[in-house]
C-alpha cells in the first residue's frame, strides 16, 4: 500500500536518459512529457484498483459471514503476493522491459476489478488483492526507471519520482473516495459505477501506453533481487512495520468494528482522508533527515492509532479524522520517508535496491501479521479488548523503536587516559 519512487529503489535517478522525442520507427513519436504523464496514468489505475472496492469491504464479509478475521485474510493476500513475489519480480523490468511489465499490471489491475463485478465477496476480494499485490509488483521501480528514461535530461529522475509519486499515493486515496462518493450519490447498488470507470479507463489505457517507445534494451540481471538490511536500517524498517500494521487495521478491522455498531460508511471516509493527509505530508518534508524523520514519526504514529481506537469505540468522526491524519503523516510521510533515506544512505549503487527491498519486506509483513491478529482477536474477544491490545502493541513497539534510534544517535564516550 506504500509509493516506491525512485527514493525507495535507486533507480529513477541512476539509469541513463534517453532522447524519448527520437521515436523508433515502429512508434509513434511522443513528446517527453507526454509520454512521462501517460505511464502515470498508468501507475495511477493500477493504483486505484486497491482501495476502490474498500468501501464494500464490510458488506462482502457480512455477506459471506466471514467477520473481521475473514475480511482481513482476504485483504492480506495483496501483501502476502508482494512478499512471495517481490524477489522475482524485482528486476523483471531490466530483464524484460519496461512496457511489458506497465501493460501486464494494466491488465491485472482491471481483472481484479473484474473479478468483484463477478463474483461480489471475500473470495473474489481475495483473488483480487493477489491481482493488485502482483500489479504492483510488475510496475514498481520500472515504471518510475521507464518514466525517468521517457522524460530524459538532467532532471529526468527527479521529474518522474514526482509523477509516480503522485500515480501511486494519490491513486491509493483516489480510489476508495471515489467509490464511498459514488455510494452516497447514487445508492448502493452492486457494483458502484466506479467499478466500470475503472475498467474502461484500463481498456483505454492499453493501446495508449502500448505506443510509447521502450528501447532500453534487455538487461542480463539476476532473477532474484534479495532483500538487504545494511547497519542502522533494522529500526527505521521496522517503524514502518508498525506503520502499515497500523493502516492494515485502520482498513479492516476498523470499519469491521464501526459497520457493527451501524456506521459502514465512517471507516472507509477516515482511511480515505488518512491516505490524503499521508500523502500531502510525504511530499512536504522529502528532504528530512532519516533519523529525524523515524523519531518524529513514531509518537506520531503511536498517539494517531490510539485516536483512530478511540474514535472506533466511541463511532466519533471527529477523533477517526485526526487520527487518521496522524497515522497518515506517520505510515505515508515520516516514517516512510524515514525507513527509505535510512536505505539509501547505508548502501549503495545495487545494493541500494536491496536495502529499499528490505524496507518493503518489513513493511508488508506489517500490512499481513498485524491485521490479521486483530481480526481474528475482534472476533474471539471483541473489538473494544482487540482494539485495546493492538493499540498497546503498536505503544510498546514505537517506544522500544525510539529507544534504539536515540541509543544509536548517541555519541560514544572515549576512553579515559
Amino acid at each position: 500500500m506504500g509509493t516506491n519512487t525512485d527514493r525507495g529503489t535507486g533507480q529513477g535517478s541512476a539509469l541513463p536518459c534517453v532522447d524519448a522525442s527520437r521515436a523508433a520507427p515502429d512508434h509513434v513519436p511522443v513528446p517527453r512529457n507526454a509520454g512521462v504523464a501517460t505511464v502515470g496514468a498508468a501507475v495511477f489505475a493500477i493504483g486505484f484498483s486497491t482501495t476502490l472496492a474498500m468501501p464494500l469491504f464490510t458488506a462482502y464479509a457480512t455477506r459471506d459471514g466471514g467477520g473481521a478475521g475473514g475480511l482481513a485474510a482476504a485483504f492480506i493476500a495483496y501483501a502476502g503476493t508482494l512478499i512471495v513475489t517481490a524477489p522475482l519480480l524485482g528486476g523483471l523490468s531490466d530483464r524484460i522491459g519496461r512496457k511489458p511489465c506497465v501493460l501486464a499490471g494494466l491488465v491485472l489491475a482491471g481483472l481484479s476489478t473484474l473479478a468483484l463485478v463477478l463474483a461480489p465477496g471475500l473470495g473474489a476480494l481475495a483473488a483480487a488483492r493477489a491481482l493488485q499485490g502482483l500489479a504492483i509488483g510488475l510496475v514498481a521501480g520500472g515504471a518510475t526507471a521507464w518514466a525517468a528514461e521517457l522524460a530524459g535530461g538532467p532532471e529526468a529522475g527527479r521529474r518522474a519520482a514526482r509523477v509516480m509519486a503522485f500515480g501511486t499515493a494519490g491513486s491509493y486515496g483516489a480510489g476508495g473516495l471515489a467509490t464511498l462518493v459514488a455510494l452516497w450519490l447514487l445508492g448502493t447498488a452492486e457494483p458502484p459505477v466506479t467499478f466500470w470507470l475503472h475498467i474502461a479507463a484500463v481498456v483505454v489505457l492499453l493501446p495508449v501506453v502500448a505506443r510509447l517507445p521502450d528501447r532500453r534494451p534487455p538487461a542480463r540481471v539476476a532473477w532474484l533481487r534479495v532483500p538487504a538490511f545494511p547497519r542502522g536500517t533494522l529500526a527505521p524498517s521496522f517503524g514502518m512495520f508498525a506503520a502499515w500494521g497500523v493502516t492494515g487495521v485502520a482498513i479492516t478491522s476498523v470499519p469491521s468494528a464501526l459497520a457493527a455498531a451501524g456506521h459502514p460508511r465512517l471507516g472507509p471516509l477516515a482511511v480515505c482522508f488518512m491516505i490524503l493527509a499521508g500523502t500531502a505530508v510525504q511530499q512536504a518534508i522529502g528532504g528530512m533527515a532519516a533519523r529525524r524523520s523515524s523519531l518524529v514519526g513514531l509518537p506520531v504514529l503511536a498517539a494517531g492509532a490510539g485516536l483512530v481506537v478511540l474514535g472506533t469505540l466511541a463511532a466519533s468522526l471527529p477523533l477517526l479524522l485526526a487520527g487518521g491524519a496522524l497515522v497518515g503523516s506517520a505510515a505515508y510521510g515520516f516514517l516512510y520517508v524515514g525507513a527509505l533515506a535510512a536505505a539509501t544512505e547505508a548502501a549503495s549503487g545495487e545494493d541500494r535496491a536491496r536495502a529499499a527491498a528490505g524496507v518493503f519486506l518489513v513493511a508488508h509483513a506489517g500490512f499481513c501479521i498485524p491485521p490479521l491478529l486483530t481480526g481474528l482477536a475482534v472476533d474471539a474477544f471483541g473489538a473494544g479488548a482487540a482494539l485495546a491490545g493492538f493499540w498497546a502493541g503498536v505503544a510498546l513497539l514505537c517506544a522500544g523503536l525510539a529507544a534504539a534510534l536515540l541509543r544509536r544517535e548517541r555519541p560514544s564516550t572515549p576512553p579515559r587516559a
